[in-house]
């Protein structure tokens, strides 16, 4: 069913978790940005090896 989009799927939760924990004061800035950049470079590397393994 999500067959390929479940790093992003993750990653996407990632961010909107971290945003959250951030607006309820769970977490400060500095870790919400961490957390989104993880997310955010996990994806991006899942895309790069589903992309060059397409090559």
């Amino acid at each position: 069913m999500f067959k390929g989009y479940k790093t992003y799927i993750v990653a996407g939760l990632a961010v909107v978790s971290a945003v959250a924990a951030y607006l309820v004061g769970d977490a400060s800035l500095v870790d919400t940005a961490q957390i989104v950049v993880t997310a955010v470079l996990g994806a991006t590397i899942r895309h790069g090896v589903t992309t060059a393994a397409g090559k």
